[in-house]
């Protein structure tokens, strides 16, 4: 045509961008494993890492990085592309691979964004964790006392030293660097459910390895500025000390014989009532005297303000000898009506 003449050689310059061939799978180069590796991924497990995305030339269309967040998806189920979704399997914590893509596992003729169409891809990941939705709480023995034979329960009121960390060992929290114990009442919901789990069946002096998934932990949100969502915790714990509760439904029990005049020694006025002052004075003098005990942990006037409520039956301040009744007493009241 006008532009080249008959006859003419032509020259041309060429810069190689990447080749494949449709019967390409992805090529995967393991750049770190590390020496422990208890688990390898599989489909199912969903997975937290980073990545640098970059062409066959080494230009960068994306990073997990300069978001500052880790990308996180199931694995093997189709919520990445083909190449990327066989790539993640088979990882270990820790582990970082380059995957390189051919187009038809990844964008195809396309494209998409600033991946051109028939691009070969190459991502470079680091993989921070995984975990499983059906994993549960696991649990590490690291020393056990000799005498081992008081063991925590759903209740006990447990003081323990712990350091929080992820799975690649970046330190979130730890009392230690605080100077005091953490304290809880066991099984009372005031820590996530996998500590919950974890510390369970412990004896003083105790020290454990707990890993915590993230739907026994702090879930798919995590703690903003704390704790990354969807993460995988690992805590350390040492139990210092032990307060049995008392038996599950009860924040008040006895240590002795139940006085058969009860509600006439709480009501010191002799009026035939009994207000929450009386009341609450009452339980004092038998903790003080150790005739009675309260649930270890718990604040001394919302339970007793809670005890008094159940027994001031019509809600109108005052408990009678009609509306007192003893828990054993109740339930043998509603044994008898079934």
């Amino acid at each position: 045509g006008k532009d080249i003449p008959g006859q003419a050689s032509l020259v041309f310059d060429v810069v190689l961008l990447d080749l494949h061939n449709p019967k390409d799978g992805i090529t995967i180069e393991n750049q770190h494993v590390p020496e422990s590796c208890e688990r390898r991924s599989q489909t199912g497990d969903f997975l937290r890492y980073h990545y640098n995305g970059t062409l066959l030339d080494g230009t960068l269309f994306d990073s997990s990085y300069s978001r500052n967040r880790t990308y996180d998806t199931y694995v093997g189920k189709g919520y990445v592309i083909a190449g990327m979704d066989e790539g993640l399997l088979g990882v270990c914590t820790g582990e970082r691979r380059r995957i390189i893509i051919p187009p038809h596992l990844g964008y195809g003729e396309e494209g998409r964004g600033k991946i051109p169409g028939s691009a070969v891809l190459v991502f470079d990941i680091h993989v921070v964790d995984f975990h499983n939705p059906s994993d549960s709480v696991s649990i590490t023995v690291n020393y056990k006392p000799s005498n081992c034979t008081v063991l925590s329960k759903k209740g006990d009121y447990l003081k323990y030293h712990y350091n929080a960390s992820l799975l690649d060992g970046t330190l979130l929290d730890s009392t230690h660097s605080l100077g005091k114990t953490y304290n809880i009442v066991l099984g009372s919901g005031q820590v996530v459910v996998g500590m919950d789990m974890g510390l369970q069946d412990m004896c003083v002096g105790e020290r454990r390895t707990v890993v915590i998934p993230p739907h026994l932990g702090y879930g798919e949100d995590g703690v903003e500025g704390e704790v990354p969502g969807s993460a995988v915790l690992v805590f350390d714990i040492e139990l210092l000390e032990l307060v049995s509760g008392l038996p599950e439904g009860y924040m008040f029990v006895w240590n002795g014989e139940v006085s058969p005049n009860l509600f006439e020694e709480i009501d010191q006025n002799h009026d035939g009532e009994v207000l929450l002052e009386e009341f609450s004075e009452y339980i004092q003098a038998q903790v003080d005297s150790g005739k009675g005990k309260l649930a270890p942990g718990f604040d001394f006037e919302k339970i007793v303000k809670n005890m008094f409520t159940n027994q001031d039956r019509d809600g109108n301040g005052k408990v009678t000898a009609e509306e007192f009744k003893l828990k054993d007493q109740e339930a043998k009241e509603e044994h008898d009506e079934l």
